[in-house]
């Protein structure tokens, strides 16, 4: 939860009163599960719980927020996992993941429903940035922590590649402990989140700008340049053919530039910081 985001402060002011709970059993099974404490500080936010009131609907926070247009207000107790998102933004969609209806709220949880209604207002016609097509790097993470209490062995088959069921067998924690290290070179390759062996040959974060410096140095060195034409072509939009286009492309917009997992692994350019950064000011 963010106590000070706008929709716990205006027009009606809350009153957040926590509460320490037992932490659901299900929430150790997911990332950094391991690390939560006997209890969790909670918020009541309606009167009835399930099954007495529909469950509610939480979503997937694995790169939810990897966009500029898109945060992460709260999270809320569900049957997935601690991080998963209950109320939230992206682009002029705003989630509140409840069920009650105003009358099965608490007092201050139909204080902050009314500030979201007002708040989402102000992005009225701000279409989302980009639409999911594929699964934040985490999930791989998630993958690996299913064999603590899955065996089948289909399932397995289709969650990870031959290889590393031939190296790990139906270990998690080595499942866990490789995603751990590669973290910052995973993708999304058929359909699995996989490291990418490319990018781990240069020891750099594919979500880092910084590695598209490197790239394109290497095109302006004359060093491995296949693999930096086809890596910059592989994490942007773009099909330029020689290091001068290239560098001009990133300089114009390297301060605009986001990464995102779940708009296909790619690098993009925010417009509105784009827009902001080419504005004339007038005296």
């Amino acid at each position: 939860m963010v106590p000070t985001h706008e929709v716990f402060q205006k027009p009606f002011p809350v009153n957040i009163q926590l509460t320490e709970e037992p932490t659901p059993e299900n929430y150790r099974h997911w990332p950094g599960g391991e690390q939560l404490g006997k209890t969790m500080k909670m918020w009541k936010v309606q009167t009835k719980s399930f099954p007495e009131i529909d469950p509610g609907l939480v979503s997937d926070p694995y790169g939810f927020a990897d966009s500029p247009d898109a945060e992460v207000i709260s999270s809320g107790l569900n049957s997935k996992g601690p991080d998963s998102v209950a109320i939230g933004r992206h682009g002029n969609f705003f989630l509140w993941g409840f069920s009650a209806q105003p009358s099965d709220m608490t007092p201050e949880g139909r204080k902050c429903f009314l500030n979201s209604i007002c708040y989402i207002k102000k992005y009225d016609g701000q279409k989302p940035l980009i639409a999911k097509t594929t699964s934040g790097r985490a999930w791989a993470l998630v993958y690996a922590g299913y064999l603590k209490t899955i065996n089948d062995e289909n399932f397995i088959k289709q969650l990870f590649p031959e290889d590393l069921r031939q190296r790990f067998g139906k270990d998690p924690e080595k499942y866990i402990q490789y995603y751990k290290e590669n973290l910052e070179y995973l993708h999304e390759e058929k359909g699995r989140v996989a490291v990418d062996e490319d990018v781990k040959g240069l020891g750099l974060s594919n979500r880092k700008v910084e590695f598209l410096d490197r790239c394109m140095s290497m095109l302006e060195k004359g060093e491995e340049q296949e693999l930096a034409m086809r890596l910059l072509k592989r994490y942007t939009r773009e099909t330029f053919s020689d290091a001068r286009e290239w560098r001009a492309w990133l300089e114009k917009n390297r301060d605009q530039l986001f990464f995102t997992d779940t708009g296909g692994y790619k690098f993009l350019i925010d417009p509105v910081a784009a827009a902001k950064s080419t504005a004339i000011v007038r005296p």
